[in-house]
C-alpha cells in the first residue's frame, strides 16, 4: 500500500464505506518526520472522534508490524475504536520491521519521548480528544515516561509486560569484548563520547556496533527505565497486564508493594499468557482496555 505525506493524507485517512448499514473503518499506513527521519505508523480512524483513541508502542527494537501490536489494533478496530500503532525510528530513516542488528545502534531509550510527542500532536490534529497510551515491554516504560511528563494530555495508560530494569542484573549478565565490568565500560564511554563498541551484545543484538551515547542510554541507570519507579507516583489511571507464563512477571510483582499504595494503578494477571500475549490472551487485554475507557 502506498505511503502518503500528512499534507496530502488527511482526507484519504478518514474515508468511510457504508456496508449493510454499518461503518467500515479504513486502516492506512501514515508517515511523519522527525527532522530528517521519516517515521512510520499504521492509523485506524474512527467515525466518532470523541470516542477513546489508542496510541500503541512496540517493545525493544520491534515495530508496529509485530503480532501483538497488529492483533491489538485489529481487535480495537472490530470494536469501533480508532488507534495509531507507531514504529520508533531508532535513528534510522523510514524504518519498518525488526531492527537490523548488522546496523550500528545509534538510538537511545529516551528518543521515544520526542517521537511520541510528534504522533500525539498528529492525533490531536485528527480531532481525537480522549487519547490512551498502550505499550508493550520496553514500550511500556517509554510511554510511562511520556505520560509522567505530559499527564494532562493522557486519558489512561495500559502497560503490557512492562520493562523492569535492575542495575545488579545488568552488571551480572553483561559481557564485553573489552573484558571489563559494566561499570568500567560505562566510565570509559562517558570519558570518550565519540567511541564506538564493536562486536558487542546490546539488548537483543549480538556482535553489533553501538555508539557511546546509545550504549550509555540503554545500560546506565539514566534515563530511568524501571517501569514501577516511573509510575509509582503517577496521577494517570494505569492498568498493568502480566502473563502468568511470562518469567519476567515475577520481577514486577517483586516491586508490587511500591505500586499498591497508588490508587491509580491496577494489575491484572492474564492466564496462559507469555511475554507476547498471543491469541486469547491479547483478546482478554483488549476487552479489558475497552471496559476501562468506557
Amino acid at each position: 500500500m502506498k505511503y502518503h505525506s500528512f499534507s496530502a493524507v488527511y482526507y484519504s485517512l478518514v474515508l468511510f464505506c457504508t456496508v449493510i448499514g454499518s461503518t467500515v473503518l479504513v486502516a492506512e499506513p501514515v508517515q511523519t518526520n522527525n527532522n530528517d527521519l521519516t517515521l512510520n505508523a499504521n492509523y485506524q480512524s474512527a467515525a466518532d472522534k470523541s470516542n477513546p483513541f489508542f496510541l500503541i508502542l512496540h517493545g525493544t527494537f520491534a515495530s508496529h508490524q509485530m503480532e501483538i501490536i497488529s492483533s491489538m489494533q485489529s481487535l480495537l478496530t472490530d470494536e469501533g475504536y480508532g488507534s495509531l500503532a507507531i514504529t520508533l525510528s531508532l535513528g534510522e530513516d523510514d524504518r519498518s520491521g525488526f531492527f537490523d542488528c548488522s546496523h550500528t545502534i545509534v538510538s537511545t531509550h529516551d528518543n521515544a519521548e520526542v517521537e511520541l510527542g510528534l504522533w500525539m500532536k498528529q492525533i490531536k490534529s485528527w480531532g481525537f480528544t480522549s487519547i490512551n497510551l498502550v505499550g508493550h515491554s520496553r514500550g511500556s516504560a517509554q510511554i510511562a515516561s511520556y505520560a509522567k511528563n505530559h499527564n494532562q494530555s493522557i486519558n489512561k495508560q495500559f502497560l503490557i509486560a512492562p520493562l523492569i530494569w535492575d542495575k545488579k542484573y545488568q552488571q551480572d549478565n553483561f559481557r564485553s569484548p573489552l573484558k571489563l565490568p559494566l561499570e568500567d565500560v560505562l566510565k570509559k564511554l562517558q570519558a570518550n563520547p565519540q567511541m564506538q563498541l564493536k562486536n558487542q551484545q546490546v539488548l537483543h543484538c549480538t556482535n553489533t556496533t553501538v555508539t557511546s551515547e546509545s550504549f550509555l542510554s540503554y545500560y546506565d541507570e539514566h534515563p530511568e527505565k524501571n517501569t514501577p519507579t516511573i509510575i509509582k507516583s503517577t496521577t494517570v489511571h494505569t492498568k498493568i497486564y502480566l502473563g502468568d507464563s511470562d518469567p519476567l512477571s515475577k520481577n514486577l510483582l517483586a516491586q508490587n508493594e511500591s505500586l499498591e499504595v497508588n490508587e491509580n494503578i491496577n494489575i491484572r494477571m492474564i492466564e496462559d499468557a507469555d511475554h507476547f500475549f498471543r491469541d486469547f490472551a491479547i483478546e482478554d487485554i483488549v476487552s479489558d482496555m475497552i471496559d476501562e475507557v468506557q
